[in-house]
């Protein structure tokens, strides 16, 4: 299936108002003083039911060289038709790839989330979706990034995000 996902990044506060401030809340609370929260201690049961399903979870391979989905959550399967648990993101075959691998590992090394605007086309028939996501470490150690949580809030407002996204351009 053809995917193309462009991404353009904004300021987490232009995304607080959508379930991303949902998850930047709990995320926030979980991790204290701390620079990100402990996978253990970020509890995805502990989300709205409604953010889980997309909810994508990324462990860090050798230091952020690779990164394999852990968690790809059902809402996400259905919305980009496919499911990616267990998948290492440098073996997907999109165009966006390079660019997602740089997004992660950005984190990695700076242990500091962001947030952008989508604007995915899903495939031949499906209509394009704009919507915001947040990407935020998780850190077991304290010290490194290990993991890191992904969001896309596909209930809001889709044109506006279009517009949002197009602003931006």
């Amino acid at each position: 299936m053809a995917q193309d996902f462009t991404s353009r990044e904004v300021r987490i506060d232009d995304v607080m108002e959508t379930g991303c401030g949902l998850v930047h809340r709990y995320w926030a609370k979980c991790r204290g003083d701390a620079f990100a929260p402990a996978w253990g201690d970020f509890r995805l049961i502990e989300l709205p039911p409604a953010v889980i399903p997309f909810v994508r979870v990324a462990d860090v391979i050798d230091g952020g060289r690779d990164f394999r989905y852990r968690f790809w959550g059902t809402g996400l399967g259905a919305v980009r038709a496919l499911d990616r648990t267990g998948v290492r993101l440098s073996e997907i075959q999109s165009p966006r790839t390079p660019t997602a691998l740089a997004e992660y590992r950005r984190i990695v090394e700076t242990k500091i989330g962001f947030a952008v605007v989508y604007d995915a086309h899903s495939g031949e028939g499906r209509p394009s979706l704009h919507a915001p996501c947040i990407r935020l470490p998780l850190s077991s150690d304290g010290a490194t990034v290990d993991k890191i949580v992904c969001y896309t809030d596909f209930d809001t407002d889709a044109e506006e995000w279009r517009w949002f996204f197009e602003r931006r351009a």
